[in-house]
């Protein structure tokens, strides 16, 4: 059967984890959007790469004490959620190195990869509810949106391709949207991971 969360340390900081991981996500996207490193991006990210670090810690010392079947849910959550996270750092610095190199990308790739970055943060919530209510439906709803974003970050690799047969797209420019797209579909693997009840259940 499901296991529920329920310990309330570990609840606190599964909620303030996923409030940092959203945080992050919004600052990239608008970083990338508008092509340049503000002072609120450095701020927020540095604050919550720290914030994120020790909740990680908290939900793992959250173990102690617990049933088998709670604290084996709760390492799941904690190692798929600090590969969310390193996989969230990847793109900052390949944000960072896109802006302060000026590497530009096309139209086409921009638009592509800011619809990305702002389906997989707006999905964030819904893998924290999957996660703290062990909802069926709201499983499968993280499942669909899961499947059809890593369809679309597939698909994009091929139009991207396309782009640079056509030297529409530069060659520096296309490792740094290829890295991009990858870290994203590895961060969306781990939504689905976090959603579905291997994840975070005994059967």
């Amino acid at each position: 059967m499901k296991q529920k969360i329920v310990n309330t340390s570990a609840t606190a900081a599964l909620e303030l984890l996923i409030s940092e991981l959203g945080e992050m996500f919004t600052e990239i996207n608008t970083a990338f959007t508008q092509r340049r490193l503000s002072l609120k991006y450095t701020q927020t990210t540095d604050d919550s790469a720290k914030q994120i670090r020790k909740c990680l810690v908290t939900l793992s010392e959250t173990t102690d004490g617990l049933s088998a079947a709670e604290a084996l849910a709760i390492q799941g959550i904690s190692i798929n959620l600090s590969k969310v996270f390193y996989d969230v750092l990847r793109l900052t610095d390949h944000v960072e190195s896109k802006i302060k190199n000026k590497v530009l990308f096309s139209e086409e790739a921009m638009a592509e990869m800011s619809g990305l970055l702002k389906r997989s943060s707006d999905l964030l919530p819904h893998v924290a509810d999957a996660l703290r209510t062990c909802n069926e439906l709201i499983e499968k709803h993280v499942e669909k949106e899961v499947e059809e974003l890593r369809s679309y970050a597939a698909n994009s690799t091929l139009t991207h391709e396309d782009r640079l047969c056509k030297n529409v797209c530069h060659p520096k420019a296309s490792v740094i949207y290829l890295q991009m797209l990858q870290h994203i579909q590895d961060i969306l693997w781990h939504f689905k991971a976090l959603a579905c009840h291997n994840a975070i259940s005994l059967q």
